[in-house]
């Protein structure tokens, strides 16, 4: 007997999302839906943390797609890969397509690119952050990390390409990182890891020139990164930082702040755990898994001593990624069991305002008119489109 697609749907829904409201919430309004175009006989490559999407302030998208061409057996190197700036007006009109000239190595997926991220500047330019590591494919005399941060005019030129000096001396290093913000003055915050795997935690700022006028970390130990990083209205750094004690070799919760010259201004421990961490103005949200609490997943509210204000329920396993969206959040969610993800947008109290058809996603951004633009992916992550939510 044939059984409707959608019943499985909504059987696992109900399995393994136990919703806090009384009813399912609703669905937004799609105001934009279009394919992402890899290269002719390429494949987009899904890999790697989020930070590849992002909205300027007149409401252009723009999205750094990685991009590659299969070798016969799908083992050997590809034949060639692309990194590409796609810049995209509200209405969906393509503006321009640029081919960044990457210089690294390249493995079965395309360039091995560990960390790769994009900002958009108030006067239309963008800035993109790679690093990359050919230690996994190539062979020891080939073995080389190349980290570069391009600038981009708002034609889509590639105007520079500077190299980006390592965190620290450590054979075979690179940035692993997920945090990319637009400075007041035209530069660039970046925030993760630095290591050869495991990582240690590490921010770093550059100048519009892309050199590095300061950095915090690499921390004393491993595995550690950074899981919040915000910027505030008085240039001033906000960070969630998973640290390692070096003498104790215990995982340590800390929020750290810095002066937007780098000079620290204080840190504070606390306890609550959480995989994504979102500064809002006044206290800083975490989403605390299922695999993480004895309890349901919660929404916590913290302020920036650590000092737990609020707790919510949050009817979703695991929180992908997490943004501000005005007075409260939209994120990345998924069932623990499964495939199933979703976009939401919900209170700081848990309420979930609406919420996307299943999908697999890996990134979202907030337009200036408050929709929420995600990056979604086929079941094989082979293609991907964007698409852009409303409420109803």
């Amino acid at each position: 007997m044939h059984v409707p697609t959608a019943f499985f749907v909504a059987l696992l829904c109900s399995a393994t999302l136990a919703h806090a409201q009384s009813a399912d919430p609703p669905a937004p309004r799609v105001t934009l839906d279009i394919a992402l175009p890899p290269p002719p006989a390429h494949r987009l490559s899904g890999l790697g943390p989020p930070g590849r999407l992002v909205v300027g302030a007149d409401g252009t998208i723009f999205v750094v797609t990685s991009s590659f061409q299969p070798s016969p057996d799908g083992i050997l190197p590809a034949k060639s890969a692309h990194i590409e700036l796609l810049a995209y007006t509200r209405d969906g009109t393509q503006k321009y397509r640029t081919d960044l000239p990457v210089q690294a190595g390249v493995g079965p997926n395309g360039f091995n690119a560990e960390s790769l991220g994009v900002v958009a500047f108030p006067s239309g330019d963008t800035a993109v952050f790679l690093s990359s590591s050919n230690t996994r494919t190539a062979l020891p005399q080939d073995e080389r990390s190349a980290t570069t941060l391009f600038r981009i005019d708002a034609n889509g030129k590639v105007q520079s390409a500077a190299s980006v000096l390592p965190a620290a001396d450590v054979a075979g290093a690179f940035y692993r990182t997920r945090f990319y913000l637009p400075t007041a003055d035209n530069g660039l915050l970046v925030g993760g890891g630095y290591g050869p795997d495991p990582f240690n935690w590490w921010i770093g700022k550059f100048d519009a020139v892309g050199q590095r006028t300061w950095q915090a970390g690499p921390g004393p130990a491993y595995p550690e990164d950074v899981y919040g990083l915000a910027l505030k209205p008085d240039g001033s750094v906000s960070a969630i930082i998973q640290e390692v004690g070096q003498m104790s070799g215990l995982s340590r919760w800390i929020v750290a702040r810095f002066g937007a010259d780098g000079t620290p201004k204080g840190r504070a421990s606390f306890n609550t755990l959480g995989t994504s961490f979102v500064l809002l103005p006044g206290f800083w949200v975490s989403a605390v898994d299922a695999f993480q609490a004895p309890n349901a997943p919660a929404l916590v509210r913290l302020d920036e001593q650590g000092k737990v204000l609020a707790s919510a329920p949050w009817p979703f396993d695991q929180t992908r990624r997490l943004i501000a969206d005005g007075d409260g959040v939209a994120a990345v969610v998924c069932a623990a069991a499964g495939p199933l993800c979703f976009v939401v947008r919900a209170g700081v109290d848990g309420s979930i305002r609406w919420q996307s058809p299943p999908g697999s996603f890996t990134d979202i951004a907030r337009t200036p008119d408050g929709q929420i633009v995600a990056v979604s992916w086929s079941a094989d992550m082979l293609s991907a489109s964007l698409v852009r939510y409303a409420d109803r």
